[in-house]
């Protein structure tokens, strides 16, 4: 078999992964399978572990700790092909992504504004930093008619 490494990964909801390949294939997999046959698996229910995942040096697979890991054969052969490629994906993290300041400029608001539509839960920030967050620009753009 062909092995094509690994670049990047990304943990996505109900135990699914983004796994970006060295040839530019984006894959969309399932970890759930896995636990039937590989009960110690089951740990990655807790989100914060599942979250904790990492391409393993060289690419040859995705690792949570040493005894949890996939190796890139895995991820390959089990993963579903999707109809994006790396540029598009970074084209929506660039143009579809904004930040605190960003969100401010399109609701031609304040910081207090922003804070008061997170306290309401009219927002959802999909990453937030210690001064900073990180929104979807399409939901500021359909919260522009709540200020």
């Amino acid at each position: 078999m062909l092995s094509i490494k690994v670049k990047d990964v990304i943990p996505l909801s109900d135990m699914r992964l983004l796994v970006f390949f060295e040839n530019d294939m984006i894959k969309l997999f399932d970890v759930k399978p896995i636990m039937k046959d590989y009960p110690e698996f089951e740990a990655l229910k807790n989100t914060d572990l599942f979250n904790l995942v990492k391409v393993e040096p060289g690419g040859y697979g995705i690792s949570w700790s040493h005894e949890l890991d996939c190796s890139e054969g895995e991820l390959w052969e089990d993963g579903v092909e999707l109809p994006i490629t790396p540029e598009f994906f970074i084209n929506f993290v660039k143009y579809g992504i904004i930040n605190t300041k960003d969100a401010c400029d399109l609701l031609d608001c304040s910081r207090q504004n922003i804070d008061d539509l997170l306290k309401r839960k009219k927002i959802t920030p999909v990453k937030s930093f210690q001064r900073n967050k990180l929104f979807l620009k399409s939901d500021i753009l359909k919260r522009h008619d709540v200020l």
